[in-house]
């Protein structure tokens, strides 16, 4: 079996295990009992089925009076509430199997029915738009009302005090469950509400609609939290679990969806786990760039589109405490030694501008607008410095007075310029906001000052859109202030702790916390998410907005965190993120309950049957986002004692006994990894850079601690790279370039050429330490070129073959992966997952056994031999080139296939239908099978000296699977 060593004990996507039952009529409801041990399925034909969920079998039947259940609950784990199509409900005595009640509750079909947490009374539902309350103590109607469209689902709130309804006119109707008053209608028309449910505080209520869409919103205030596509088709149920923390959906598309129960979707991180605290983070004004800056580790540049690092700046040897970019190109950076420095980012590389030295203290903050740089510092005063001459290079002499603002009694923690740039505000530890004028910059004008406007320092301030004024305290406070009337406006409070910052964007404020919280508010001081961001304090953050998704409101803002874990995230907090699918039914999904007390999931479908699904929690580490980047390289090392990848982001991670045990960014995406020695990787980056890589282990720690460190860069002046393979030497490099070239590179010298040719084709490079280097143009029918390393390290003149692909479908054929198996054969495998083993035959047509690759370059006389007699003289005086032919050809995959490896006796592969396979040589018999979460992107086996075979596999999803056969 193939073993999975790394598996997770949750993992993004992956299938929760499931029970599955058949009954004899099509199930149409299902119910949870308070202890949550049992379960009830209520079918088209009136029957009921009582489940032991311990066991999963079936305690007993009823034969209800209902002509079909639409839906039922429980009263107790002994008595159960069914409603009928025909507006019959019924209530049954478990233990004794016998009718308690029986009454004609609506003159329509009852489409739902609901308990209140104490149990007290009963709601339900019909097509005739009447809503009911049942007194379930004395069995009899309490109260109604009469919505003017039919309703098809009901909720209580989980105090018990308000209801929900939702309707066919696509609105949700709040009741104070004593009267049914009506106290809050939500939503505008739309398409038909199907499920409403409230999350366990009771503060968020979750719409499933017709038209496949979820929303969450926050009901008392009206708000919209987030609303998504969840399914194809019509949504059945919408269901929240573990304190509202998970949301399921279950849909016409048979599936259920696993979501987080509130915004906040994790995009990837920037930089990694070995890197000192970030201490600042601003975004470029294009968006595509993020600048973080560290305690000990300089500035980085990150691209936002692909996570990958561009520039960096080591050479300061001061904390980066503040940032702002003046354009695209220029950033200027503060310090704790007071100075200020502008860069210009020029081909991935810091250009220093300039560098000044002003303040006497750290600098805490930093801000631009069209004219002005303004610094804010620890020394109390605030400088501003005209922007314009700040982008070009200066000398510290030549450098522009700055103009000096006066007025906090204490260090200046931050400052912001208003959107339109005619005033900067300011916040100090004196726990005052001030608001200048700055349209004369010599000579500012203090307007107005909230003194002592918090309880403590303020850390943040920015300007809303509507030149309002948002400041945010170590209090825990956010406030929002109008500087024209000197009023405060709104106090946002929920941080548990201090805030550190805070910035707004069009009609959202976000706020971050010392506790790790990210927040994202409205105007009105509504608390749209709260997102565990970080496991430490954030220091800053940024946020801005993209272009909106289609169908998805809230996938616009974008917001970068920094955090003292050395991490820089990237969110998009409005939106809701899927955690896995859940996949079973094989048609329409009609029902749908879950156990707060078991975590389970009971489903129904119009296939006729149930399942009982374990729904997976959230591991610890769930709230830190993996990097959805996709894995586009692994390699083991020699000795097989460490593995490493990297991905679409260029990040570089070195594994142990399959744990991830260190990390560090590579300039751009890896595209190749080769080890050269026990200790060095060559990694090829960005497509173009060759690079060295040493890892080192720290022998004094305990434990042992890992790390790697660029130690040169080999090559980058290549252009694109389409292959790179160890040379059958051991420790020199083969490269194969975009203009069908091979080089050969040893370390510390320049490429050698050892191979050209001028087809339109791209070439697919393979090594082998026993038969040469191998150079496939892929298209049909193909040639092969072999190149042998001589003792010396020199080539031998190539050796060139035909290849023959057999193809009765006449269909193109891409191959994407080719390996020489053995001395007298070789593989090729195609983007529709057919694998051929080709040969060589004999003028006799017997399959060659000896080894083709070591055979001498044939000359005219050498080939005359294999030439028919009948051929004319002018064809013998050239050579002909050899043809393998197709001796075995199989269907091994259903889709493309990404990886090819020979081992002694056996042969991997994996393809983008998620598979890895094991196949018997050369029978070509399955031994092994493992399915990927998702397409398999790269795969490297290692073969022990027992033979004992493990794999590392990466996936298009970001995850790295090590895989052991036995």
């Amino acid at each position: 079996m193939l073993k999975w060593l790394n598996k997770p004990h949750t993992m993004e996507g992956q299938q929760s295990s499931s029970l599955s039952l058949a009954v004899s009529s099509s199930p149409t409801a299902v119910a949870f009992s308070p202890s949550g041990h049992r379960a009830a399925v209520g079918t088209a034909s009136g029957t009921v089925y009582l489940l032991d969920l311990r066991t999963w079998q079936e305690e007993k039947s009823l034969v209800s009076g209902c002509d079909g259940v639409s839906s039922c609950s429980f009263l107790s784990d002994n008595s159960l509430f069914l409603t009928a199509f025909d507006g019959l409900l019924e209530l049954w005595d478990l233990q004794h199997g016998c009718r308690v009640l029986q009454t004609k509750a609506h003159q329509y079909q009852i489409t739902s029915c609901c308990l209140s947490p104490d149990r007290r009374l009963l709601a339900t539902v019909c097509l005739g738009g009447c809503l009911k309350l049942w007194d379930t103590v004395h069995g009899q109607l309490a109260s109604q009302h009469t919505a003017p469209k039919p309703v098809n689902c009901v909720a209580f709130h989980p105090e018990g005090q308000v209801l929900a309804i939702g309707s066919w006119a696509g609105s949700c109707s709040f009741f104070q469950a004593d009267g049914l008053r009506v106290i809050k209608e939500l939503g505008a028309p739309g398409a038909s509400v199907r499920t409403v449910a409230f999350n366990v505080p009771g503060r968020v209520v979750t719409v499933g609609r017709l038209d496949r869409m979820v929303e969450l919103w926050a009901w008392q205030e009206g708000a919209l939290l987030a609303a998504f596509p969840a399914h194809h088709g019509f949504v059945v149920a919408a269901l929240f679990l573990r304190a509202g923390s998970q949301l399921l959906t279950a849909g016409e598309d048979g599936k259920v969806q696993v979501w987080s129960g509130s915004p906040g979707r994790p995009r990837g991180s920037l930089g990694s786990l070995s890197l000192s605290p970030a201490l600042a983070v601003a975004l470029s004004p294009d968006g595509r760039q993020v600048a973080v800056g560290y305690r000990a580790d300089g500035i980085r540049i990150y691209k936002v589109s692909s996570g990958s690092q561009g520039a960096q700046c080591q050479a300061l040897d001061v904390a980066v405490t503040a940032l702002a970019w003046l354009s695209p190109e220029v950033l200027v950076s503060g310090a704790e030694d007071g100075s200020l420095h502008g860069w210009a980012l020029q081909e991935s590389a810091f250009q220093s501008l300039w560098l000044m030295s002003r303040h006497q203290k750290p600098v805490l903050g930093l801000a631009s607008s069209q004219e002005l740089l303004a610094s804010a510092s620890e020394d109390s005063a605030v400088r501003l410095w005209p922007r314009q001459l700040l982008t070009l290079p200066q000398k510290a002499e030549h450098l522009p007075r700055a103009t000096e603002l006066w007025g906090h009694t204490g260090p200046v923690n931050c400052c912001s310029f208003s959107t339109d740039g005619c005033r900067l505000a300011t916040g100090g530890r004196d726990r005052s906001l001030l608001c200048w004028d700055v349209r004369t910059p010599t000579a500012p004008v203090l307007i107005h000052s909230f003194s002592a406007c918090h309880r403590d320092w303020v850390t943040g301030c920015a300007w809303t859109k509507d030149n309002w004024l948002i400041s945010c305290s170590s209090d825990g406070s956010v406030g929002l202030w109008d500087p024209e009337l000197g009023q405060q406006l709104g106090q946002f409070l929920g941080h548990q702790s201090a805030v550190s910052a805070v910035v707004a964007v069009e009609e959202h404020v976000v706020s971050v916390g010392r506790d790790g919280t990210l927040k994202v508010w409205d105007h009105q001081g509504v608390e749209l998410t709260s997102i565990p961001a970080h496991s430490g304090p954030i220091s800053h953050c940024a946020a801005a907005l993209e272009p909106r998704a289609a169908c998805q409101p809230g996938s616009e803002l974008l917001v970068v965190t920094a955090g003292l874990d050395g991490l820089t995230r990237l969110w998009h907090p409005l939106l809701v993120f899927q955690t896995h699918t859940l996949l079973g039914h094989s048609g329409p999904i009609n029902a749908a309950a879950v156990s707060e007390a078991s975590g389970l999931l009971l489903t129904s479908s119009e296939d006729g049957s149930i399942r009982l699904w374990q729904v997976l929690e959230e591991a610890d580490e769930a709230n830190i986002p993996r990097n959805p980047a996709a894995i586009t390289a692994v390699a083991w090392a020699p000795d097989g004692s460490v593995a490493v990848s990297g991905n679409q982001a260029g990040e570089l991670t070195l594994w142990q006994e399959a744990k991830a045990v260190a990390t560090v960014q590579a300039p751009g995406r890896i595209s190749a990894l080769v080890w050269s020695s026990a200790n060095t990787l060559v990694v090829v980056s960005a497509d173009e850079k060759v690079s060295e890589w040493q890892v080192e282990l720290q022998r004094d720690s305990t434990p042992r601690t890992f790390s790697l460190r660029l130690n040169r860069v080999l090559q980058e002046n290549l252009g694109f790279l389409t292959g790179v393979g160890l040379a059958p030497d051991g420790h020199s490099l083969i490269l194969a370039t975009a203009d069908m070239k091979l080089l050969h590179l040893k370390p510390g010298e320049a490429p050698s050429e050892i191979w050209h040719d001028y087809s339109e084709h791209p070439m697919m490079l393979s090594t082998h330490q026993d038969y040469g280097v191998f150079a496939l143009q892929p298209t049909a029918p193909g040639s092969l070129s072999v190149l042998r390393q001589k003792e010396s390290g020199e080539f031998e003149e190539r050796l060139d073959f035909d290849l023959n692909l057999k193809n009765p479908n006449g269909t193109l054929i891409s191959v994407t992966q080719a390996k020489p198996e053995s001395e007298s054969s070789y593989l090729c495998a195609s983007s529709d997952g057919m694998l051929w083993n080709l040969a060589k035959r004999t003028f006799e047509g017997e399959w060659t056994t000896g080894n083709i690759w070591q055979e001498t370059v044939q000359t005219p006389e050498s080939q005359t031999t294999e030439i028919d007699s009948s051929e004319s003289s002018d064809m013998e005086s050239w050579p002909t080139t050899p043809s393998l032919k197709t001796r075995q050809r199989k269907k091994i995959h259903s889709g493309s296939v990404t990886a090819l490896h020979v081992l002694p006796e056996l042969l991997v592969t994996a393809s983008k239908d998620r598979d890895v396979k094991l196949w018997e040589r050369p029978s070509m018999q399955l031994l092994g099978l493992f399915r990927c979460e998702g397409a398999v992107s790269c795969l490297e086996p290692w073969l022990g000296p027992d033979s004992a075979l493990q794999l590392a596999v990466g996936d298009t999803q970001g995850n790295v699977y090590f895989l052991s056969w036995e």
